[in-house]
């Protein structure tokens, strides 16, 4: 009788359904507990998981030490603010994901920091000498240039004929104007658009060239050029009535980004952080302490 009862299909559907039955029950009644506490962030091991599989996905590597604790903060930043856009109610009426809602709250806090008084003159001309650095303007080169190709005939005898004819303070031959519609006049360019435009060492030559004084041959990607630098300017910083502008929209921006991290760290205080999975020399987020 027994052994009928083992065997019956009835009793294994029966048996299979009960133990899905509970760990069903079992996994919802702990979702259940984790989403009650809406100030208890757990990061498992199955989440670290996930996040390092999207940033391998994303970069082609597998991540570090210091690229999972970028992975958590990074975590714990659209989780902070996706729980608070949720208790602002900010999913109302909004089909958009997770991700969408933790910006809406980011974006709330940026709309705080407008709420600040707009800076002063004197706040701005401090903010200009204490940054020197982002507002400098590059090194720059002023130069004519005749261009000769590769492919062409006797090449190095034209060469020297031009040379010749621009020594003699002549104006550039009609038959070199806009060559390879290369413009023969170049007013005051940053250095890197000459690079972009001739190459690195194009621009290392005429770093290096006698002012006034035609030269070459110089190469680059084109050919071979004659040049003839008029003006070099070294890395300088404008004057502040200049740049104004720029400097008001860069203080805006980076007192917005210091607003917004104010905001984040603030609701983090909030918050509590339990770190199951194994994560080996993981240095805390400042002013916030694991529980492991």
């Amino acid at each position: 009788m027994l052994k009928q009862v083992v065997k019956d299909p009835l009793i294994h559907f029966i048996a299979i359904g009960a133990v899905l039955f509970w760990a069903y029950f079992s996994y919802v009644e702990q979702s259940s507990t984790a989403i009650d506490d809406d100030n208890h962030i757990v990061i498992d091991q199955q989440e670290l998981d996930h996040l390092t599989n999207l940033w391998t996905l994303q970069w082609k590597k597998e991540p570090q030490t210091k690229d999972l604790q970028a992975i958590i903060d990074h975590y714990l930043r659209q989780e902070v603010f996706y729980r608070e856009a949720m208790k602002l109610n900010l999913d109302h009426n909004d089909a958009i994901i997770r991700k969408r809602l933790a910006q809406k709250m980011e974006a709330v806090a940026n709309d705080l920091s407008t709420l600040m008084s707009p800076p002063t003159d004197k706040a701005l001309r401090d903010y200009f000498h204490s940054n020197h650095s982002l507002f400098m303007l590059p090194p720059a080169l002023q130069f004519e240039q005749v261009l000769f190709l590769e492919s062409e005939s006797n090449l190095e005898t034209k060469i020297a004929q031009v040379l010749n004819t621009l020594k003699q303070d002549k104006s550039i031959p009609a038959t070199r104007s806009q060559k390879l519609s290369v413009a023969n006049n170049w007013e005051l360019t940053p250095n890197n658009i000459v690079d972009n435009s001739f190459g690195k060492s194009f621009t290392d030559a005429l770093n290096t060239a006698p002012l006034n004084t035609w030269f070459g041959p110089v190469d680059s990607g084109y050919g071979k050029h004659l040049v003839k630098v008029t003006h070099r300017q070294d890395a300088t910083l404008p004057d502040f009535e200049a740049v104004k502008e720029y400097v008001a929209r860069e203080y805006e921006y980076q007192s917005v980004l210091k607003a917004q991290e104010k905001i984040y760290k603030d609701l983090l205080k909030n918050y509590t952080v339990t770190i199951t999975a194994d994560i080996p020399d993981l240095t805390p987020i400042e002013g916030l302490a694991y529980k492991r």
